[in-house]
């Protein structure tokens, strides 16, 4: 395995916020205009009111965060549960325990409409990421409880002279999941007992058909965290983001289903396509803004709503 790939991953993670007044973008120049598609990603993307969720705390530790209005149905259904001061507490149980109560709670939760159909992938509930998990659950519950997600995002890429020829996978318009949308090049969430790197070969073997000596290219780059909010639903997910430098003649293939091809775009079509509203998977889009900051493709003189971009990707550094 490339040394650029090791096991542990290391890289800053951006706070995806985002603060309309400080975009700088509405003082109706042509370019300005162009500009509010970008504001409007990451602010659809990191769009929860976390006012409206009441956290969860298990043992003591802050694990998540369910919506006021689902509370007293939870507490009514799963006697585990226990109501503090302003807070739900899940005390008392080892984490074998708490991962088999979740389970036989999903087919409830999910008849009542509390939680998406179950997925058989089993994901860690853990903060921070690599800490000792509290429980195991299906990945259906993770937004139900609020429980934080992780990730991998990758933008795979072929070096030209114009720029960055980027590779944009259209998902399969039978995914329960943003159907028929435009995705990253790889994405997938990191299951129960995977680590990063693991996650990444996977998904580029099945979502891609990339093979490790390809893979094996891919640099870290950094984070992105976001609380995403669905109606009800919650998800509090961190990516891990990284570039993937690629041959040109080495074209990704889909293999499990999920994408209905792939299409390997200037960035300067990309840049476009998420200006123009183009129907990107909604945590796709700050991703690839993030490259295209990265890689010197937006220019802070020519770009009104650049440092809004930046504050908006980045916290409140600039």
């Amino acid at each position: 395995m490339s040394a650029r790939v090791g096991p542990t991953w290391r890289g800053p993670c951006l706070q995806l916020q985002w603060r309309p007044e400080r975009c700088g973008c509405s003082t109706g120049t042509r370019r300005e205009t162009d500009m509010r598609g970008l504001p409007a990603i990451i602010s659809a993307c990191a769009n929860a009111n976390l006012r409206d969720f009441v956290p969860l705390h298990i043992d003591g530790t802050m694990a998540g965060r369910v919506h006021h209005r689902r509370a007293p149905y939870l507490l009514k259904c799963l006697p585990w549960l226990q109501q503090g001061a302003d807070v739900l507490l899940w005390n008392g149980d080892d984490p074998a325990g708490r991962t088999r109560r979740l389970a036989e709670a999903l087919p409830v939760l999910a008849e009542a409409g509390l939680a998406r159909a179950p997925t058989g992938e089993l994901f860690d509930v853990v903060r921070p990421f690599g800490g000792i998990p509290l429980a195991r659950c299906d990945r259906a519950l993770l937004p139900t409880f609020g429980f934080p997600g992780y990730g991998v995002h990758v933008v795979g890429y072929v070096a030209d002279a114009g720029g960055p020829l980027i590779w944009i996978p259209r998902r399969s318009h039978d995914r329960e999941i943003a159907p028929g949308q435009l995705d990253n090049t790889i994405a997938g969430g990191i299951a129960s007992g995977m680590t990063v790197i693991e996650t990444l070969r996977k998904e580029a073997q099945e979502e891609a058909g990339l093979p490790p000596p390809v893979v094996d290219a891919a640099q870290p780059t950094g984070g992105l965290a976001y609380c995403h909010q669905e109606g009800e639903f919650l998800r509090d997910d961190t990516l891990f983001l990284y570039d993937l430098p690629m041959h040109r003649d080495v074209r990704p293939r889909n293999l499990d289903g999920e994408v209905e091809d792939f299409s390997l775009m200037p960035w300067r079509q990309v840049l476009e396509l998420l200006r123009n509203g183009a129907s990107f998977k909604f945590n796709c889009g700050p991703v690839l803004i993030d490259f295209l900051l990265r890689h010197g493709l937006m220019d802070p003189d020519r770009e009104p709503g650049y440092s809004g971009l930046a504050r908006g990707l980045r916290g409140s550094a600039l």
